[in-house]
């Protein structure tokens, strides 16, 4: 009995661990974005017939091309991918920071910032009627 117990000691402790399932990587913002909707104090507006395009790149830069800009606007982002929603820091210079929120869902990138200068960051993804919270949705531009 003592030589089974030996043997099933040896076995237990020599067999291989159950391997844990390998940790999935949230999706990434970079690469380039199409706006679809865009909400603003509870007001959807319209969307330019000229296709608004964002554009994230890795280095915390991020280009917004298309709609009325003649020329592409360029700014910084910085994004807390420990908070959960992950946050994000608009800044184009001009109007200061705009801190906002963003999830990823499949090939859809949704936004939400407070359009006000110093704005607190929004909690959830909404714009009420009458606030200055900023909500909008992408698409993932296909190469």
């Amino acid at each position: 009995m003592y030589s089974t117990l030996l043997i099933g000691s040896a076995l237990l402790v020599g067999a291989p661990a159950a391997k844990e399932a390998p940790k999935k990587e949230a999706p990434s913002i970079v690469g380039e974005w199409i706006g679809e909707k865009l909400v603003g104090g509870g007001k959807e507006q319209p969307v330019p017939a000229e296709r608004i395009v964002f554009t994230f790149t890795a280095d915390g830069r991020f280009e917004v091309k298309g709609g009325a800009n003649e020329r592409p606007t360029v700014a910084t982002y910085k994004i807390d991918t420990k908070k959960s929603p992950v946050e994000i820091d608009l800044d184009a210079g001009v109007r200061g920071a705009m801190p906002g929120i963003f999830k990823i869902d499949g090939d859809t990138l949704t936004i939400c910032v407070s359009g006000g200068k110093d704005g607190e960051r929004p909690t959830k993804f909404e714009s009420p009627e009458g606030s200055g919270s900023i909500l909008a949705t992408f698409k993932r531009a296909t190469k």
